[in-house]
């Protein structure tokens, strides 16, 4: 691809989760208001970008690879890395030749700025590679880095609403590279939400790092429920839905707020990675068994149709095959509407690392793969609740499915439904009749009349 005259381009590479895919949105933004173009990684481009990971090491494997493959398929441009592997190993990948700015996880504000000043002098041969890696527990105030949303596909907004992590779970690193908990301010959630909405936006996602602790670094242990009920109230929003809120941060308040509010959506993914005390105590999280199944039939009671959705963590160290079998039949009765599985991850530089009892890879692979099937089980049972009901869908995208044309969307518990002869409503809320479930688990509808 030829560059036009006058013309700046530059590439993203994201690994990792949610909200590094997000934070690369808004870099991204932030460059196409300067007047850049995006191009797909590997094409010719003034500036690459690596949005890089460490939450296990083979995501900082991919992370170092990723890093030379854009030295190598561009050896000209100006290779920008930023994320939380640059925050966790800084020296390290300093060292992949043909690397020219390394950002940590809390400096990609910044990284606009130095990136184009950067191509441009490494384009008269003038610039040596620069670290700019700040101790991220040091950080305190929560730094905006630019709009998250493309505002090319007016449907589902994300909106950032904090950054950092207080929580330490014994098996993870986030806390570490990301810094303590630092709030987005009200005002600026609030304005955000409310372009989205004059934008054309009909659903809006509070996400962050630890979503529920919003607030709790201004010394408030409810301000997560105060700011959705606010974001709620922001005219002309049809849904609001919540990221990821761990078990003590839905409160009675949050609860109270969803039954009284419906644009606050009936969806809760609470996080429970392991279904037996002892694991839990070991992991560092903060309730038991009790708490945890408690809350589910708080939700249920509250809002019987609510989907509850969860993480799940297989073969953590300790975990006996006694203690696995226990654990998968509370998972069971727990009936989540789905879930993600994962096989545990020795993390080095968390304390889960060393810990004894070590599960050897095949076991926690197999134990995986149960979970995920009981997790099958329970999700094509809520869905199959569905059949013959009348959904109201926020339709997304047309396309086509197995022969038949249609409109793909999500109803507002998060269940995902084919609408087979309705065409051009992208961006819609439709009602529609759910007949039966696809083989992937996705709900075959037709329009409602």
């Amino acid at each position: 691809m030829e560059n036009r005259v006058g013309e700046q381009r530059f590439a993203i590479m994201t690994l990792g989760c949610k909200v590094n895919q997000e934070e690369s949105a808004a870099i991204g933004n932030v460059f196409v208001e300067h007047g850049w173009r995006q191009v797909p990684f590997g094409q010719a481009a003034e500036v690459t970008i690596i949005n890089t990971c460490t939450v296990t090491q083979i995501a900082e494997k991919k992370s170092r690879n990723m890093l030379r493959r854009a030295v190598a398929a561009n050896p000209d441009t100006f290779v920008a890395a930023t994320g939380c592997y640059v925050q966790m190993k800084p020296t390290e990948a300093a060292g992949i030749e043909g690397v020219d700015l390394l950002l940590g996880a809390n400096e990609k504000h910044r990284l606009f700025a130095l990136a184009a000043e950067g191509a441009a002098a490494k384009m008269r041969g003038g610039f040596a590679p620069l670290v700019q890696v700040e101790d991220a527990q040091l950080a305190k105030i929560y730094r905006e880095i630019g709009n998250i949303n493309s505002r090319t596909e007016r449907t589902r907004a994300f909106v950032k609403i904090e950054d950092g992590c207080n929580q330490y779970c014994s098996y993870c690193i986030v806390p570490h590279v990301r810094g303590p908990v630092r709030s987005r301010p009200e005002d600026a959630v609030l304005a955000e939400i409310a372009a989205l909405v004059a934008d054309g936006y009909r659903e809006v996602v509070l996400t962050g790092i630890h979503t529920g602790a919003y607030g709790t670094d201004f010394g408030e242990q409810d301000a997560f429920a105060r700011l959705v009920g606010k974001a709620a109230q922001v005219p002309g929003l049809d849904r609001l839905r919540m990221g990821s809120v761990e078990p003590h941060e839905v409160s009675d308040r949050l609860l109270a707020l969803a039954v009284e509010n419906p644009v606050i959506c009936p969806h809760f993914h609470v996080p429970l990675q392991a279904a037996d005390d002892r694991i839990l105590a070991l992991m560092g999280r903060s309730y038991d068994m009790e708490f945890y199944a408690g809350l589910l039939g708080k939700i249920r009671t509250a809002l019987p149709d609510a989907a509850v959705t969860t993480d799940i963590i297989a073969g953590f160290p300790g975990e006996t095959e006694e203690i696995f079998a226990d654990s998968l039949a509370m998972i069971k009765r727990l009936a989540f509407a789905d879930a993600h599985v994962f096989p545990y991850s020795r993390r080095p530089g968390t304390p889960a690392a060393d810990f004894a009892e070590q599960v050897p890879n095949a076991i926690k692979n197999r134990r995986s793969a149960m979970i995920t099937a009981a997790v099958v089980e329970s999700r094509t049972a809520f869905r199959q609740a569905r059949l013959g009901q009348k959904l109201t869908v926020l339709a997304e995208r047309e396309v086509d499915k197995d022969g038949l044309r249609g409109m793909q969307g999500y109803t507002a518990d998060y269940l995902p439904v084919f609408i087979n002869g309705l065409t051009g409503a992208a961006g819609q809320m439709v009602t529609a009749v759910a007949e039966n479930l696809s083989a992937e688990g996705e709900l075959m509808a037709k329009p409602a009349e």
